[in-house]
């Protein structure tokens, strides 16, 4: 499924999206101190630098879906809080404007926890309405990324719409369940041991060693700053990563602060030189950036404004991932009309075939490698697996559930021997005899010397005779 994608900023929301398995075409920033960056992440997205105010709708390229996060700060708590007395504030109508004008299959939108304050919730309630007018089926949440494998607490509110003539309610993912579901700063960051370097207004040189983007900002803590505790310890979440380097929480290295009354607290003076703001670098792992995403800037402050504007990717995926899910159904059922598809496997020894059908799992490379399997959101698992060495065919039905992502370590505890990280795994179902598909000659010699996996569709009615 092909996405446009919206005040894309860095890019978080991208990145989340296409580690679910879409397909991020085209995005829309328009400050040039993200550019860099964005194209650096992301170089097979076509980055428009529109301001969006002046988009057409034939600007932007036909896709399945729409995906962004109009600017919080006219709706923060903490920014200006004047919401659509804001010019920023009304940057949500024109993203409205848009979807109405294409409509997509679905949209995703995110924004903080403010929009739905009693300020601001009836014009919340419009924008609700209007996109409800507008033809789809609307349902918002507020969610905590710390429940979604994300190490902070960091409430957003998200809102997926879904065309109504697809017939689907969107059901929002449940919060991880695993204990310890909270992931902590320990396993966050507690393996990047080493000084960052300090800067404050001079310029910035990205000239790194092991850790890119290991930059802090060095400014003075102001009053504001010195109100309320900013440190978390090492067994807790971080606060939320913010877009000012000013703001960031305390790296957990330092002892607490000392309370003096509700509205100040103090460094302890005895050690001084262990309270420093997080850098760049650690509060992006606490974003679930991985690290060979690089930030590109200059001013340190446009590093944080990058990081802290950004949808946790890991959380964006558990997002993308229940859309795709539920969106299977629509294209299944529209695809089971026409089709039946068969995913083509070869098998290196008789021992890997042997282990393949006790275990009754066949599972392909996946990632961002060239050459990896990604399996399209909605399309589900192959209804056949047709495994095949030298002029030896092996056939099966499979399940049709979604393939499952498993690692190296899950793969060889049962018995395989793979050579990559990330594997999608397919379940075999039962086995079938050959015959029960009329292959045709000129396939089967096509794929005799095909080692790479591929899925491929047959009309039903002619079973590839022509």
């Amino acid at each position: 499924m092909k996405v446009c994608s919206f005040f894309a900023g860095c890019g978080g929301l991208d990145l989340g999206f296409k580690q679910a398995g879409f397909d991020v075409i085209w995005a829309n920033e328009y400050d040039t101190t993200i550019h860099p960056t964005y194209w650096f992440n992301h170089p097979d997205t076509l980055l428009n630098v529109s301001d969006i105010r002046n988009l057409k709708a034939e600007d932007i390229p036909d896709c399945d879906g729409f995906i962004g996060g109009p600017p919080c700060q006219s709706w923060s708590v903490g920014g200006s809080m004047k919401g659509l007395e804001d010019d920023r504030g009304k940057l949500f109508l024109d993203y409205i404007r848009i979807i109405k004008a294409k409509q997509p299959m679905f949209f995703v939108i995110e924004n903080v926890a403010g929009i739905i304050s009693d300020r601001h919730f009836k014009t919340f309630r419009v924008f609700l309405s209007t996109l409800g007018e507008t033809g789809y089926c609307v349902k918002f949440s507020v969610m905590n990324s710390a429940d979604y494998g994300v190490p902070q607490d960091r409430i957003r509110v998200f809102i997926v719409g879904i065309r109504k003539n697809l017939s689907i309610e969107f059901i929002f993912p449940e919060p991880m369940t695993p204990s310890p579901k909270h992931i902590t700063l320990r396993r966050a960051i507690g393996d990047i041991n080493e000084q960052p370097r300090f800067y404050d207004k001079e310029p910035v040189s990205q000239d790194y060693g092991q850790w890119w983007n290991h930059d802090c900002y060095s400014g003075p803590f102001d009053k504001k700053y010195m109100a309320r505790n900013r440190l978390r310890k090492w067994d807790e979440v971080s606060f939320t990563i913010q877009a000012q380097g000013r703001n960031a929480p305390l790296h957990p290295q330092a002892p607490p602060m000392i309370f003096i009354s509700s509205n100040e607290r103090r460094f302890d003076a005895n050690c001084l030189e262990l309270y420093r703001r997080l850098s760049i670098r650690e509060c992006a792992r606490i974003q679930t950036f991985p690290d060979s995403f690089h930030f590109i800037y200059s001013n340190v402050q446009d590093g944080y404004k990058m990081v802290g504007n950004a949808v946790p990717p890991r959380l964006a995926k558990h997002l993308a991932t229940a859309l795709q899910k539920q969106l299977v159904k629509v294209v299944n059922t529209t695809k089971k009309k026409k089709t039946s598809s068969i995913l083509v496997g070869y098998y290196r020894s008789e021992d890997q075939l042997r282990l393949t059908k006790e275990k009754g799992i066949y599972y392909v490379r996946t990632g961002f490698r060239p050459g990896a399997m990604q399996i399209p959101p909605g399309s589900g698992s192959p209804e056949y697996l047709l495994l095949h060495k030298n002029n030896n065919y092996e056939l099966f039905r499979l399940k049709r559930n979604n393939p499952v992502v498993m690692n190296r370590n899950e793969l060889e505890e049962l018995g395989f021997k793979p050579h990559g990280d990330v594997y999608l795994s397919f379940c075999i179902d039962e086995a079938v005899g050959i015959e029960q598909i009329s292959f045709n000659d000129e396939f089967l010699r096509n794929i005799k010397n095909t080692t790479t996996p591929f899925i491929t569709y047959l009309n039903r009615e002619d079973q590839l005779k022509k």
